[in-house]
């Protein structure tokens, strides 16, 4: 009798095991699906509210690279000449231009974020954010971006030490694809902050950090990295071709910030509200 008991105990946990892993992919592949549907399914709309702002700040960035660098490329773009020596005003660009980016990101991010939490949203081509938690939110996404953008430092620090000791496969393909996953992780896990801070709520990265626990974000950043990798692929392709380049780095840039951002929201709303 004992013996059955056991058995039967083994099974049943191997069910629960079983009901778990299932449980953890269902939200995974819900939270994945919902950027993408959210986008695709109301592309008119993403594409009013936050499509020219998008293509104005990139064509204020490509303006600032031909007048100061002489080539009309993004900020990461910019390579030094054959004698090793980076162009006099290239400091100056990554600035202004991760500056004009982290704008237009702020409110691609915002009207996006309160589009798919049901929030009322301005009408036209270049809305109105009167009445808009802006401050909060911009707050909030530097935050979130220092954060990770600290953690990518560590990861970029710990591997130019590690890298001469590494197989050549890893440390230039593999190593680089972890980091890419842990940070896009972390991200997930902080970035439910970025939706609340849109919806005018507060809360803090410790609470998006506790409120978003779980295996399933650990499945949905391998998802992502998957994604990352095919909308980035043909920019390497393109990488020789000026023009064309820059309009799918635009492209492909415009629907990652989208997508991602309907991650974030999925994320938010999964997340109990916290009681007082």
């Amino acid at each position: 009798m004992a013996v059955i008991d056991a058995n039967g105990v083994c099974k049943q946990g191997r069910r629960k095991e079983k009901a778990r892993a299932t449980d953890t992919m269902r939200q995974a592949l819900d939270i994945f699906s919902y950027g993408l549907t959210q986008l695709f399914g109301n592309f008119g709309t993403a594409l009013r509210l936050t499509g020219l702002i998008w293509l104005l700040a990139s064509l204020a960035v490509y303006a600032l690279g031909y007048a100061m660098v002489g080539l009309p490329i993004g900020a990461m773009s910019v390579l030094p000449d054959a004698e090793g020596e980076m162009p006099a005003l290239s400091a100056t660009f990554t600035t202004v231009s991760i500056a004009i980016n982290l704008l237009a990101g702020a409110w691609v991010t915002l009207l996006w974020s309160r589009f798919c939490l049901g929030a009322d949203i301005p009408r036209g081509l270049l809305p109105s954010f009167k009445g808009m938690p802006v401050g909060g939110h911009l707050l909030t996404l530097i935050l979130v971006l220092a954060s990770v953008g600290a953690a990518a430092f560590v990861l970029s620090f710990l591997g130019s030490f590690a890298l001469p000791y590494m197989p050549l496969l890893v440390g230039f393909f593999v190593y680089p694809l972890v980091g890419l996953y842990v940070l896009i992780w972390l991200f997930l896990r902080l970035g439910a902050a970025i939706p609340a801070s849109a919806a005018g709520q507060i809360m803090s990265l410790r609470q998006a950090w506790s409120g978003s626990r779980g295996a399933a974000l650990w499945l949905l950043a391998i998802l992502a990295v998957i994604l990352l990798v095919v909308l980035t692929a043909p920019s390497v392709l393109l990488a020789g071709l000026l023009i064309p380049g820059n309009v799918y780095s635009v492209i492909s840039s415009w629907l990652i910030l989208l997508i991602g951002t309907g991650w974030l929201v999925a994320i938010f709303r999964r997340i109990p509200p916290v009681t007082k």
